[in-house]
C-alpha cells in the first residue's frame, strides 16, 4: 500500500502583514471618497436664447416738407436722420416700399442719387444761411424763407463731387422750401428661445 503524503501550508500572519492590509484598505477608502466627492462633469451650459438681428434701414421720403415739418415726416418706427446715422449705409438697407423711387431709373433696391433731403446736423439750433452742417432751420422748427437748413444727397457724378462729406453732397435750402426728408431706423434685435434636447 502506498503511503499518503500530506502537504500542509502554514500561513503565518505577522504584524507586518496586518499593517499592510490595513494600509491597503484605508488607501482604497480614501481613493474611493475622492472619486465619489468629485463634481459630476456636465456639458458646458448653452445660452437660453440666441439673438436675431435685422440691419438698420433708411429711406428718403417720397413726399416733401418744409423745414418746420421735417421732424415729423418719417413713418412709424423711423425718425429724421442725422447725417452721422446714415453717413455709412453699407450695413443698412434702403426701404424701397417707403422711400423715394426714380421712375424708370437705374435705382434698383438702393437709394436715389442727386435727390437732396433734409438731414439733422448734430449742431446747435441755427437759423443762418451759411455753410451746410451748421444751418438747420433752428433745429427744424422754423419755416422762414430767410433761414437755411442742410440737405444732403448721394452724388450721381462720381468723378467730381462738389461739396462732399464721405460720399454725401451737402447744400443749403431755404426753410420754407419743400424737400424730401432722410429717415432712419436702427437695427432690430429679437431674442429667440433656444430649445435643448438631451439624447
Amino acid at each position: 500500500m502506498a503511503s499518503k503524503r500530506e502537504i500542509v501550508f502554514e500561513i503565518v500572519v505577522g504584524r507586518l502583514w496586518v499593517l499592510l492590509i490595513l494600509v491597503a484598505l484605508v488607501g482604497g477608502l480614501a481613493l474611493a471618497s475622492v472619486v465619489w466627492a468629485a463634481p459630476e462633469k456636465r456639458p458646458s451650459q448653452s445660452p437660453l436664447a440666441w439673438m436675431a438681428m435685422m440691419p438698420g434701414s433708411y429711406y428718403l421720403t417720397d413726399d416733401t416738407h418744409d423745414g418746420n415739418e421735417a421732424l415729423v415726416a418719417c413713418a412709424a418706427g423711423y425718425h429724421m436722420a442725422a447725417l452721422w446715422e446714415i453717413w455709412d449705409v453699407s450695413n443698412m438697407t434702403y426701404n424701397t416700399s417707403l422711400g423715394y423711387q426714380i421712375v424708370g431709373g437705374d435705382q434698383g433696391d438702393g437709394p436715389p442719387t442727386d435727390v437732396g433731403g433734409w438731414v439733422r446736423t448734430g449742431s446747435i439750433a441755427n437759423t443762418g444761411t451759411g455753410a451746410p452742417g451748421t444751418n438747420n432751420c433752428g433745429s427744424y422748427t422754423q419755416e422762414d424763407g430767410a433761414m437755411g437748413g442742410t440737405v444732403v444727397s448721394l452724388p450721381n457724378n462720381w468723378s467730381a463731387p462738389t461739396s462732399t462729406i464721405g460720399v454725401w453732397e451737402a447744400g443749403i435750402k431755404n426753410c420754407d422750401s419743400f424737400q424730401p426728408v432722410w429717415c432712419v431706423r436702427g437695427p432690430l434685435r429679437g431674442y429667440l428661445p433656444l430649445i435643448l434636447r438631451n439624447y
